[in-house]
């Protein structure tokens, strides 16, 4: 069953309290294959960047969230950059922009085996639309689980209450694909009661397990996101704000490779003309290749010299 990628930010109408739900499945497979990502290192591409989304969710701006989770071990960390877009025009469709990598040489190393990793960090840098950075916050990973790392960041950098549920799950048959990658994201707004709360908890604490909504899914019955949202209706009446598809994306061109490369010390790119040879340059997130002549590598050590 292939369905469309969907993104609802929805509210209570009776209860002060934020929902979003996300199914990115098919976004993430498509920037799993650019990678070469498989089993594990997919199924945490995908998570980091449903954390990411949740975040740029809230966003008061135009801007882009990106996600840093730093790990010991096996991959030393999955990075998400998620960027809102919303329509004007009523036939057009509104999106959340991704993107996302783990370092090539950690991919390779571990393929499809499940990675030891240790938790370090989780990182937050939140960019308006001209890429200036606006807020960072870094707190301690308290696990591989982006879920638990995201409650644990809103809590102690935002002092949010709220509840996550994040998983994505390869199939076993063929590991460079995923079944679902799924979440949820509840918050609870300052002036809600004790009440509202206990039972936002217990509709939380009792929603069936992501691998028994993708079976009925798979079955023909509701998708996954819509037994989410049945779920949080059953206490409360829910209004949905806005729906969202997903796009893989990435804002690389030569000019930006180009502009990158001018950053180095002016010796070590003397040191690269030197080599008399073209430079191929590889995108990190979307994998597209440029190809930088020696005419351009001497363009920039004329401007960085001045002449």
């Amino acid at each position: 069953m292939n369905l469309k990628d969907r993104i609802i930010r929805s509210t209570g109408k009776k209860a002060p309290f934020r929902l979003v739900l996300v199914d990115i499945t098919n976004t993430m497979n498509e920037i799993g294959a650019k990678h070469g990502a498989q089993s594990y290192s997919l199924k945490l591409l995908a998570e980091t960047t449903i954390s990411s989304i949740f975040l740029s969710s809230s966003l008061k701006m135009k801007g882009t969230v990106s996600v840093t989770a730093t790990f010991g071990g096996e991959i030393s960390y999955a990075k998400a950059d998620t960027t809102p877009y919303i329509s004007r025009k009523e036939d057009e469709e509104s999106y959340y922009f991704v993107r996302a990598m783990i370092p090539q040489d950690d991919l390779q190393a571990i393929k499809a085996d499940e990675p030891a990793l240790i938790p370090q960090n989780y990182q937050v840098v939140k960019l308006n639309e001209f890429g200036k950075r606006v807020h960072e916050s870094v707190v301690q990973a308290v696990s591989p689980s982006m879920g638990q790392n995201l409650a644990t960041y809103l809590y102690q950098s935002e002092q949010i209450l709220s509840a996550v549920g994040i998983e994505a799950q390869f199939n076993k048959q063929d590991p460079s694909k995923l079944d679902y990658a799924i979440g949820f994201y509840v918050e609870a707004f300052p002036e809600m009661e004790e009440k509202d709360t206990t039972t936002l908890e217990q509709v939380v604490l009792n929603l069936p397990k992501f691998a028994e909504m993708y079976d009925v899914q798979e079955k023909g019955g509701k998708t996954m996101v819509d037994e989410l949202l049945y779920q949080f209706e059953g206490p409360y009446e829910i209004e949905v704000i806005k729906e969202f598809g997903a796009k893989a994306f990435c804002p690389c061109s030569k000019e930006r490779t180009i502009s990158s490369l001018a950053a180095l010390p002016l010796a070590d790119l003397k040191d690269l003309e030197k080599d008399g040879k073209d430079l191929e340059m590889v995108c990190d997130f979307c994998r597209n290749k440029y190809i930088v002549t020696m005419d351009d590598l001497r363009e920039i050590i004329k401007e960085r010299q001045g002449k």
